[in-house]
């Protein structure tokens, strides 16, 4: 997860939400997974600023879809367990 949209301060730790743009994979045929180099994620403690950010996410917005399907992520993570809120597949 090193490319980042954008990093809020002091996010607490153990409850936070956390937007993940996936790119798709043609070797596995799976997205790749969110703890992977070229994900793009965003950071946020706020459901309705992050649901803000999901519901405003479009392709044209993702500039690491390189032309391939991408999944969109809102991810809870609760004390170090990842909930997934909503998800949906962009495709170009």
């Amino acid at each position: 997860m090193n490319a980042t949209l954008e990093t809020d301060n002091n996010i607490a730790t153990d409850d936070y939400f956390l937007l993940a743009i996936l790119k798709w994979d043609d070797k596995s045929n799976d997205y790749l997974p969110v703890n992977d180099p070229s994900t793009v994620t965003q950071t946020f403690t706020e459901f309705s600023d992050a649901e803000n950010a999901y519901f405003s996410t479009d392709y044209a917005s993702c500039s690491n879809s390189q032309g391939k399907d991408i999944k969109i992520e809102l991810i809870h993570m609760r004390f170090g367990s990842a909930h997934i809120v909503r998800n949906q597949i962009l495709f170009p």
